[in-house]
This record gives structure tokens, sequence and C-alpha cells, in this order.
């Protein structure tokens, strides 16, 4: 049973950017309604249409008529970039390239996040919520980060951020780049997913082996090994 929740949410995951294959089904689907690309036995999200780029109609749970769809969508830009910088970084690592200093030779991603120690982490979050509250006028919450803003959402006005990289391109290259951009994106987050789950269950000097009966607690641990879910 536990499998097959996996691979239902997995398959249902992937039709979030999977393209249309049947152009006869969404036809006909049409006739009678108006109903989602990606999920087609269910309506068409209504408040999706105001973002093109790499829009799928995926939204089973409604949640776009829920919340503001322009933080929503601003939420999901961000994720998609941290990940995608979070992959590149995840396999430098591993690799072995590293800062200078003793506090940044362990290859172990997750192992180095906690050698580097507070005095970093605090440096790395100060600096990107100084930068964030910049960009957003110090509107950082849900219900106030666009209120009153013309700024298009996920543009980020800083020159360090590659905005400039837009300027000249008509409107169909724009479209296009920001496709790729959600769509990689979307990807990365279930690669660093990935990426994250397979260096836990080699084991980790900070987590230990397997599962770590001391995390999990003794019946917890004969659960997951005796459950054959791993």
């Amino acid at each position: 049973m536990f499998r097959a929740v996996i691979v239902f949410v997995v398959l249902a995951c992937v039709a979030a950017f999977a393209p249309s294959t049947s152009r006869s089904t969404s036809s006909s689907l049409s006739m009678n309604g108006d109903f989602s690309k990606s999920v087609p036995f269910l309506k068409k999200p209504a408040n999706l249409d105001a973002f093109p780029a790499a829009n799928q109609e995926f939204d089973p749970f409604g949640l776009s008529t829920t919340f503001d769809v322009k933080w929503m969508r601003e939420a999901e830009l961000k994720h998609s970039r941290v990940a995608m910088l979070a992959v590149v970084g995840w396999l430098v690592q591993q690799s072995g390239i590293h800062l200078p200093g003793d506090a940044y030779t362990v290859s172990n991603p997750i192992d180095a996040f906690f050698h580097v120690g507070p005095s970093v982490w605090g440096q790395i979050f100060i600096g990107i919520g100084a930068m964030e509250s910049l960009n957003h006028d110090g509107k950082l919450g849900m219900t106030d980060m666009h209120e009153g803003s013309t700024r298009e959402v996920g543009m980020f006005t800083n020159p360090i951020y590659g905005a400039s990289q837009l300027k000249g391109k008509t409107e169909a290259q724009i479209l296009d780049l920001k496709t790729k951009e959600l769509n990689n994106g979307r990807l990365a987050m279930f690669a660093i997913g990935g990426l994250v789950h397979h260096t836990i269950i080699e084991g980790t000097e900070t987590f230990g082996a397997f599962p770590n009966l001391n995390l999990w607690g003794d019946a917890g641990g004969r659960w997951l090994l005796e459950g054959g879910i791993f």
C-alpha cells in the first residue's frame, strides 16, 4: 500500500510539467467543459492563465483559488531557482571542490552543513534576507508581498539577479526562457530531494547509518526494515 501511494504521488507530480499528449482527447473534453491539460478528468484551474509560462493547468487541490496565486508563483520560482543551485552545489561539494579552510573540507554535503557552524549559517540567512527585503520593499508575507506593487512576479530588479538577460528579447523568446526555467526548476526540486534522500540512505556522520535507531527509536527502525520499505 505504501509503495502504491508513492507511485501515485510521483505520477501526479510528473504530470505537473508533462506536455499534453492527446489533442483529440483534449478537444473532445473541451466540448463538454474546460478541463485541465495535465489532469483531463479535472476542471481547468481558474487563476493560472495569468502565468502562461510552463502552465500545464495542474492544480488538483484548488490551491490557486484558495491562496494568492501571485505569491504561489513567486514561491515556485524561488524554490526552483534555489533547487537548481542546490543540485549544482551538491555535486560540486561531493566532487571534492571546496572553499579554502578546514571547515570546508568535508565532501558529504549534509555533514558539511553542520561542520561550518552557526556563524556561516547566520551570514547566509542574513544576506539572503536583506536581498529579499530590498527586492520586495520589505513586504515578505503572503498577504502583502504584491500589495500595491507593479513588479512582475518573479522579477528581481537587483542587477546581480540577471534580470537584464531578458532585455532585447521578443515576447516569444521571453516566454520560452521562462518556461525552460520553470520546467528545469521543477525537475531540480525532485532532484535535490533525491540527492538528500540518497545521501542519508548511504549514511552520514551527522545522522549515522540509516535507519539510525537512535533517531527513529527501536520500534520505528524495526518497522522500516521489517516492513520492506527499505
